[in-house]
């Protein structure tokens, strides 16, 4: 497992300062709010308290106004309206919205959802036609229709108007819609950003009742977490905004306790973890309508029955996900011989091989295709992907041989003859040694510094915990610790979690693994180990303590052994020779994985004393605190900046704080 630093930006500690002050805030904290491109006290300001920031306004994006008018008078002059939406939980809420919206207005307004399993994504000629049979006048779609451009055509041609709201980028020509309003049209996504599809079916409601739409807020944020849009700018607000008022909305507040989660706040893992996989379930195992249904009741009897009804759905959907994993994990136990794995099977469902897909790929560190037979001959199938690998582009070596196919560098579906599947897989072989010619990469876990263990505080969980909601585009700040792991156990039952303490001789912190019950014997024998985890709070018996929540571990090697800590000391000591100013930070920033610990002047004064004795007796420092301290003082020119300890032969009289290095140690 390879552990990569995210950004080695050596950042002015009199800024860091200066921040540290303002905000109240540890440095610690202001590094990560700069690693996120918050560098003025503005940008801060409104990153910290989102739910001041003002809502995106309908009128900031195009074809809004257009499509008001056209609805506001299909309204009045009594026509039947069809909200089309989507089967995931985005297009369920997107089509709750629109359709509460119309239904508020006094519309004649019916919603039309496809099957995921019968008739696939977006709009469809069949469905076009059933609706224009039974006398639909107005066609608005939600979250899809930005590529339905024969659809919409035919739609017209059978004498439907049709408005068309997607979130979704367009291609190179767009449906000839009666209103269009998209993300991609005109600098929408450059000055607001990206929305989901609800959220753009809730500027179409802004507008429609010209308000700010806080009814549909909740539903916004769910569906704004479950798509996985940016958690910024106008989503972070959004979600912010939506959140608490989740347990209002009697769908969402039944299927809250349908799930179990208790009278607590709801926070973006509530919408993540509890309501997003059981909206998607409805879809994935049966009518995503039982979803919609669900967010557009509002009586709370019914609700609760609707909500047991889709937590069933959610447990069937778990049970036929493992059942598939299992599946597989008999066909390649180790994840086989090719650099991506690739299996077919039958009776797998559609709608849920995409998250088997995902669960392998995490296991096995390799792109992933699943394909399941959907008709005598015929097979569908979802993949997905590592960050190494351009999914799309390696699924497109083949596209001469799909049915259908699409996707992006990380996800992708495809359907395909059964008798192309092995000329498939030969030329992915080729495609993926064209990509990655030096071979499978090693699994990597990206952190955002190295942190002692005594940095690791429940001040620091409470500072974090202010740059929530996390997601997309901003992540859980995750952090590289070290120290001796102890104590290791299993947690729970059936083996499937671990745990141990961490401890560096001044700090001792309990580390837990969900779902690494895999990995126990590589816990029990790491000895000296370092862990890539985020910070929880553990509250305990009136006690409250900061808690290491584990996302990977590997035996820490000796920094003298270490070829990539080699490397960068070296090319550390050449910047110093050179006295290359401009090298330096980086190389600065890139030394702190090594060094998890910090140093003050009072601790240096006697690893001074003792590196002079090695450097008289020849020998070499070996605990971690004297290789930092060696590098120090080379930098400081006390001694000569080469591989060895040798003592330079003219000493000036030095600061501490003119060491970039120890600058960076002692600010921790």
């Amino acid at each position: 497992m390879n552990f990569v630093c995210s950004d080695t930006t050596a950042y002015d500690p009199f800024l860091v300062e200066r921040l540290s002050a303002r905000f109240s805030l540890s440095p610690v904290a202001v590094r990560a709010l700069l690693r996120r491109n918050l560098n003025t006290p503005e940008a801060i300001e409104a990153f910290l308290h989102p739910e001041a920031q003002p809502l995106p306004d309908w009128r900031e994006m195009k074809g809004v106004a257009e499509a008001a008018r056209l609805i506001r008078q299909a309204v009045q002059d009594g026509k039947r309206i069809c909200v089309y939406g989507d089967y995931d939980a985005d297009g369920v809420s997107a089509s709750a919205i629109l359709y509460r919206c119309l239904r508020k207005l006094g519309a004649d307004v019916s919603c039309y959802i496809p099957s995921r399993h019968l008739e696939g994504y977006g709009l469809n000629e069949t469905a076009v036609r059933k609706l224009a049979e039974a006398g639909t006048d107005m066609l608005v779609t939600v979250d899809n229709g930005i590529s339905a451009i024969g659809e919409t055509a035919l739609a017209r041609s059978l004498g439907m108007t049709v408005v068309v709201t997607d979130h979704h980028r367009s291609g190179e020509e767009q449906p000839e819609a009666d209103a269009l309003v998209s993300v991609s049209e005109g600098d929408f996504r450059d000055r607001v950003g990206d929305l989901c599809g609800a959220g753009v079916a809730w500027l179409l409601a802004c507008a429609l009742e010209e308000g700010e739409g806080e009814a549909y807020l909740p539903f916004v944020a769910v569906a704004t977490v479950a798509d996985i849009v940016s958690l910024t700018g106008a989503n972070r607000t959004l979600v912010t905004r939506g959140m608490p008022l989740v347990r209002r909305q009697p769908g969402l507040s039944a299927l809250l306790e349908a799930a179990g989660a208790g009278d607590g706040p709801v926070t973006e893992a509530t919408l993540g973890f509890l309501i997003a996989p059981r909206l998607n379930a409805a879809g994935r195992m049966g009518k995503a309508d039982d979803a919609f249904r669900l967010l557009v009741e509002d009586d709370p009897q019914m609700a609760a029955y609707l909500a047991r009804a889709l937590d069933e759905n959610n447990q069937a959907r778990r049970n036929e996900e493992q059942r598939i994993f299992t599946e597989c994990l008999a066909l390649a136990p180790t994840g086989g011989e090719d650099s991506f794995l690739m299996l077919s099977g039958r009776g797998w469902n559609v709608g849920v091989i995409g998250i088997v897909a995902a669960r392998l790929t995490e296991l096995f560190y390799k792109p992933v295709i699943l394909l399941t037979e959907v008709e005598p001959g015929v097979y569908t199938g979802s993949a997905r992907s590592i960050p190494e690998i351009d999914l799309f582009a390696l699924l497109s070596e083949g596209k001469d041989h799909y049915i259908r196919f699409g996707g992006h560098a990380g996800a992708a579906g495809l359907t395909l003859r059964g008798e192309e599947i092995e000329t498939v897989r030969a030329l992915l072989k080729t495609a993926y040694a064209h990509q990655l010619p030096e071979g499978p990469p090693e699994k990597s876990v990206r952190f955002e510094e190295a942190l002692p263990l005594g940095a690791c505080t429940v001040e620091l969980i409470e500072e974090l915990g202010r740059f929530a909601p996390f997601g997309q585009g901003n992540p859980e700040p995750q952090f590289l610790v070290q120290g001796e792991l102890s104590g290791v156990a299993y947690l729970g039952q059936g083996k499937k979690h671990v745990a141990g303490f961490l401890s560096d001789g001044t700090s001792r912190l309990r580390i837990v693994g969900f779902s690494q019950g895999a990995e126990y014997a590589r816990w029990q024998h790491a000895g000296r180990a370092e862990a890539v985890c985020t910070l929880q709070r553990n509250d305990f018996r009136a006690r409250s303590a900061c808690e290491l929540i584990c996302l990977g571990l590997s035996p820490r090697k000796s920094l003298q052994s270490s070829r990539e800590y080699t490397i960068i000391k070296t090319a550390f000591l050449r910047a110093v020779a050179a006295e290359d100013s401009t090298a330096l930070p980086g190389l600065v920033q890139k030394l702190l994985r090594f060094f998890p610990f910090r140093l003050s002047e009072d601790e240096l004064r006697p690893i001074y004393l003792s590196l002079v004795r090695s450097a008289r007796e020849g020998r070499m420092p070996e605990r971690d605190e004297e290789l930092a301290a060696a590098l120090i003082f080379k930098e400081l020119g006390f001694f000569e900046p080469a591989a060895g300890l040798t003592l330079a032969a003219h000493v000036k009289r030095r600061s501490c704080a003119e060491s970039q290095l120890f600058m960076a140690l002692s600010m921790r």
